[in-house]
């Protein structure tokens, strides 16, 4: 059973998902998310230019909103940026990083890795590796798959590329090992709970998130009062922070910060306990892991 430091009932930590979005964002061809419905396949000019200045407002306004937000109330989050996010917005990387925020990584630029080859991934993840290591003098210490989705090749290219952590793992609260030989890699969930749920024209709002979130996060931490201890993550994506989103985030923030017994946390310090711990922790072979994709 997992057990967190000084016996915290429930581990919690934002996940910042800072995204470029391929060439064909806000065309009929996209596979990204958007707001509204794609345009007709027939239009005579085939791209919303609502879709590409929406996703604009990141790096116009919604990280520094963040960053701020996370400094007023003294905590640090995960950040997975695409590589060429970093080459791109060098200088809010660099702030990120300065600030104490755990700098993880999605692959190159957010392009699903079941559309890639072998050496497609490879090159995007080696490549991102390399725009950290550039960017902010460090590689990414873990990893998620855009719109989780990794690919049997996925594995392997993260334990040789040395990520320390993957949160693509939706079938668990608490973490667990995945072993390759002498090598581990810590597993997680990636969010309960995303502000991507009030993405959509389903009439959802982030006040609608907020109660979601709070639901959640008291039903798992009162597990871990019994004595089951679980954790959460909240994930947060820049472009989509604009004022009356943001305000509910601080709201979620004053439920948790009042809770003495959570571990507001990132996820390399709960890579780091889960390797100091193992015995409190489940581990998995890689090679069991890769039996559940089909072949193909």
């Amino acid at each position: 059973m997992a057990k967190w430091p000084d016996g915290k009932s429930l581990a919690f930590g934002l996940m910042i998902p800072w995204e470029v979005w391929p060439a064909d964002i806000g065309t009929p061809k996209s596979n990204q998310r958007s707001s509204q419905h794609s345009v007709p396949t027939d239009a005579v000019y085939p791209r919303d230019m609502w879709a590409v200045w929406d996703h604009e407002y990141a790096e116009a306004q919604g990280l520094r909103r963040l960053l701020d937000m996370f400094a007023d109330y003294n905590i640090r989050s995960t950040f997975v940026a695409n590589g060429k996010r970093v080459e791109m917005n060098p200088e809010l990387a660099k702030e990120a990083a300065a600030s104490g925020h755990d700098m993880g990584s999605e692959n190159y630029e957010h392009t699903y890795p079941i559309m890639m080859t072998l050496d497609e991934e490879r090159e995007s993840l080696q490549k991102t590796v390399t725009a950290f290591k550039s960017v902010i003098g460090t590689a990414p210490t873990g990893y998620i798959s855009p719109g989780h989705r990794p690919t049997p090749n996925t594995f392997p290219l993260i334990f040789e590329l040395g990520f320390s952590w993957m949160s693509d793992f939706q079938g668990e609260d608490v973490p667990f090992r995945m072993c390759d030989g002498d090598r581990d890699l810590v597993c997680m969930p990636y969010a309960h709970v995303s502000d991507y749920q009030t993405y959509a024209t389903d009439g959802r709002t982030p006040r609608d998130i907020l109660q979601m979130a709070i639901d959640e996060f008291d039903v798992l931490r009162k597990e871990g009062l019994r004595g089951s201890p679980k954790m959460m993550g909240f994930a947060i994506h820049p472009f989509l922070c604009h004022g009356y989103r943001t305000r509910a985030i601080e709201l979620l923030l004053d439920h948790v910060m009042a809770c003495p017994d959570v571990w507001v946390t990132t996820r390399s310090e709960i890579t780091d306990w889960v390797r100091q711990n193992p015995k409190e922790f489940a581990t998995v072979s890689m090679d069991n892991v890769l039996k559940m994709f089909p072949v193909t």
